[in-house]
């Protein structure tokens, strides 16, 4: 069972050369093998019917060479006549003579008349008819062929012809045709191997394109041959392939974008950490070095002014005290404003940028113009404020920083639909593809940081400059996140 399974499953798993080779083998043989057999049917009928014509003309003959002898009765005449004619002819069996009443005069045959040979057919009535039969022997088939003599007045002549000459041309011809039948099947299995490369080359050339671009070379063609369906095959696999490079390029970059994004992403990340460990550090250290040291020279000056006797106390040491509490106060006013403004959280954004500013100008001595274009009475979403208050403070902490500019400009745009920010310096500039490739540059996680706040809220964030040519910084955020 298992044999004619894989017997059956053969061809579906067959090369395509194969199947076409077994096709045209098939074709040509069961072709030839057709011919054969039907060139022997039409040439045995053939010869039979010339052997039958033969026949008839050799017992024609024999009946009129035979009507004198029997006229006068010489019945060694015609032994003579039929004793001579096997000799001449090799596919004659026998011939009988037989008289006007039916009764057999002279044969051929030495030893006496086969039995059943005599009684095989009577003499005819109707002489229009074919009067020709066939019968089978211990030689093969015989056609007896019986002619009247003198018009069946005389007698009558039976005449025995063998097929066995019919059989023996029918073979030489069967042979030659087979021999013509290999000699055309060879040169149909070369045609097969010939056509069948031509055939399956495209398709074989389709099969390992699309290996190969199963195992990631997407760079491979398929060459095209013609202009019928397998070349349209080869052009859309062509095409496909072009595709498919495309994508995978663009994934590529895709991914190498991601993990250069991730890479920055980390180092932002660090640098937010190191940054608030910094804050914590000057935070800590500007609460010892000034608040702590007032708050301890206050405890002290009032443990000191609660020992004195009420005529020792002086309003002086009162007042002094005082002062000390109130610049106490003010320095942590401003520690807490340095962490996060309250101006923004009380008044919005506007007023916060406005009083940085002031700040910026008197610490960094800079000109720096701020304008706000379409003020709304309404106040900003939270994140929006807070993200473009942070891009103002690191915009202009860079200027203050790399750019050695004099001046530095700001533009807040508030329209119904999204928010424009544009901050312009006239500094040194610097090459932008040159510092966002340094991933270890402060200026790059500025940078950075500035896009990630942008991106969070939906936003468009760009930066322009070149050397010796200033630098501007575009951000537009969206007020409905996208």
């Amino acid at each position: 069972m298992t044999i004619i399974k894989k017997l059956f499953y053969w061809p579906q798993s067959a090369p395509i050369k194969m199947k076409i080779m077994g096709i045209v083998i098939l074709f040509v043989s069961l072709l030839g093998l057709i011919v054969i057999m039907e060139t022997r049917s039409h040439m045995q009928q053939i010869l039979r019917e010339q052997l039958k014509e033969r026949g008839r003309a050799i017992a024609s003959d024999v009946a009129a060479r035979s009507t004198n002898p029997m006229l006068i009765g010489d019945s060694f005449s015609l032994y003579e006549i039929l004793q001579g004619l096997p000799s001449h002819y090799e596919d004659i069996r026998y011939l009988m003579i037989f008289d006007k009443n039916g009764e057999l005069v002279t044969h051929t045959f030495g030893e006496g008349v086969p039995s059943g040979l005599l009684n095989l057919r009577s003499i005819p009535a109707d002489l229009s008819h074919d009067n020709t039969l066939s019968f089978n022997s211990n030689e093969g088939e015989i056609i007896d062929v019986l002619v009247p003599i003198a018009d069946g007045k005389v007698g009558w002549l039976r005449l025995g012809m063998s097929e066995i000459s019919i059989y023996s041309s029918i073979d030489q011809l069967s042979q030659l045709l087979l021999i013509t039948t290999v000699i055309i099947s060879l040169l149909g299995i070369f045609g097969a191997i010939l056509i069948s490369h031509l055939v399956t080359k495209p398709i074989r050339d389709l099969a390992a394109a699309s290996q190969g671009i199963s195992l990631g070379d997407y760079s491979l063609r398929v060459s095209i041959y013609g202009t019928d369906e397998i070349a349209d095959l080869g052009h859309n696999f062509n095409a496909m392939a072009l595709s498919i490079q495309n994508y995978a390029q663009e994934r590529e970059a895709l991914v190498e974008e991601l993990q250069a994004k991730e890479t920055v992403r980390q180092e932002l990340l660090k640098k937010v950490i190191s940054a608030q460990e910094d804050e914590r550090k000057r935070i800590s250290r500007e609460l010892h070095d000034e608040a702590s040291q007032s708050l301890t020279s206050l405890i002290l000056g009032l443990k000191y002014l609660s020992e004195l006797e009420e005529h020792e106390k002086s309003p002086a040491m009162a007042s002094e005290l005082k002062e000390l509490a109130s610049s106490t106060l003010k320095e942590v006013h401003r520690i807490a404003v340095e962490l996060r403004p309250t101006v923004l959280d009380d008044m919005g954004l506007v007023p916060a940028i406005e009083r940085f500013v002031k700040f910026f100008k008197r610490q960094y001595r800079l000109d720096v113009d701020f304008h706000a274009q379409n003020r709304i009475a309404s106040r900003l979403p939270n994140e929006i404020e807070i993200t473009l208050y942070r891009i103002v403070q690191e915009a202009l902490t860079n200027v203050a920083k790399y750019a050695e500019a004099r001046n530095a400009s700001i533009v807040l745009e508030i329209k119904p639909d999204y928010v424009n920010l544009i901050i312009e310096d006239d500094g040194k500039g610097f090459d932008v593809d040159q510092v966002l490739k340094s991933s270890a540059s402060d200026s790059h996680l500025g940078i950075a940081g500035m896009q990630e706040r942008t991106s969070l809220l939906g936003g468009e964030f760009t930066i322009e400059s070149s050397p010796d040519q200033g630098t501007a910084v575009y951000v537009r955020i969206p007020m409905e996140r996208r």
